[in-house]
């Protein structure tokens, strides 16, 4: 069996099957034409993962740094560009797109985070903040190490695009906007953005990667000794890294 195969076409609509059946318990989904619109949306995300392994399977050596820019500013601009569209010329439309299930519904989510408006987690504002700028350095130094290992494959690079997109995205919406400006709504159980659909993907993208790299095998155990020694190589990485000493482009 094609396990790659099978991983990149079933993994968002796994995910999503999962919400949904979350939000089947909580009585947020209580309509067979809900459920209707969200079995489509599983198999719209199983076509796209589908086109995401064909794609993958054509340029497994991954992307040049000068294409890794050019996909990272097209996604930051079509989010941002959108956004910077809709709060000046669009804000208070309201469109249906599917009655009951798709529509057009800007607002600015001052929840800060998914946790926060689902679940009430009252996870301040600047902490938010304070927590995506690690984030995001996080997801840079490694990326830096995964090269640096001398790791090179489309699934870590277009892992580290929509991740790193996606976050920055997030930061810059709480900085300029105050919170999130959201804008796809869906159905009765949340409204969306372009970055949510980055991390998704990048989720997609940080699976396919492990299983590449046979992180996902039971059979390459690591002691608890070697996970602080791993642990420590990085952070000495890392040290390294912000001194100048890594080169890895």
């Amino acid at each position: 069996m094609n396990w790659k195969k099978f991983l990149t076409i079933a993994i968002l609509p796994l995910m999503w099957l999962l919400y949904v059946l979350f939000e089947l318990i909580t009585g947020r989904i209580n309509d067979t034409e809900t459920i209707i619109f969200n079995i489509a949306i599983m198999l719209l995300f199983a076509l796209s993962g589908l086109l995401i392994y064909k794609i993958g399977t054509k340029n497994e050596t991954g992307l040049s740094f000068k294409n890794l820019s050019i996909a990272f500013i097209i996604c930051m601009v079509i989010d941002q560009g959108i956004k910077i569209i809709i709060k000046f010329f669009y804000f208070d439309n309201y469109v249906v797109i599917i009655p009951k299930m798709l529509s057009f519904n800007p607002i600015i989510n001052t929840n800060g985070s998914w946790l926060n408006a689902r679940f009430g987690t009252g996870v301040s504002f600047p902490l938010l903040i304070i927590l995506n700028i690690i984030a995001l350095f996080l997801f840079v130094e490694i990326y830096r190490y995964y090269l640096y290992k001398d790791n090179k494959d489309f699934w870590a690079d277009m892992c580290f695009i929509f991740i790193f997109s996606g976050a920055l995205c997030s930061l810059i919406d709480k900085i300029f906007y105050g919170g999130s400006l959201d804008f796809i709504g869906i159905s009765n159980l949340f409204i969306a953005d372009i970055k949510d659909i980055y991390i998704n993907l990048g989720i997609l993208f940080f699976v396919l990667t492990l299983f590449n790299g046979g992180y996902l095998k039971t059979d390459e155990e690591t002691t608890f000794k070697e996970d602080l020694q791993n642990m420590k190589k990085f952070i000495f990485f890392i040290k390294d890294d912000l001194l100048g000493k890594i080169h890895v482009f």
